[in-house]
């Protein structure tokens, strides 16, 4: 009979909420160069990997980091769906 096994995968995050102290935490939470834009979609920020890779997350969302360091936006109801929860917070 098969047996199923779960892994459980900590992940980073840090949801984009523009205020200065965000942006600080952002660019130390990537390490990376970040820009806001301010469109007529709403505001967004982009955080620059190199010339053609830029990680865009809207206000709201969250920069991921995995446990490999790989950085994607995701939102929270994205994260809950795939069964992550919050297990300890920053404070």
């Amino acid at each position: 009979m098969p047996k199923r096994y779960k892994k459980s995968v900590n992940i980073d995050v840090l949801e984009f909420s523009n205020t200065p102290e965000n942006h600080k935490e952002i660019i130390d939470f990537t390490g990376l160069p970040i820009s806001v834009e301010y469109t007529s979609d709403g505001i967004q920020l982009r955080v620059i990997r190199g010339a053609y890779s830029v990680l865009v997350a809207k206000l709201g969302e969250c920069i991921v980091k995995d446990a490999a360091g790989t950085l994607s936006v995701r939102t929270k109801e994205s994260l809950e769906a795939e069964g992550y929860t919050l297990v300890e917070e920053a404070g």
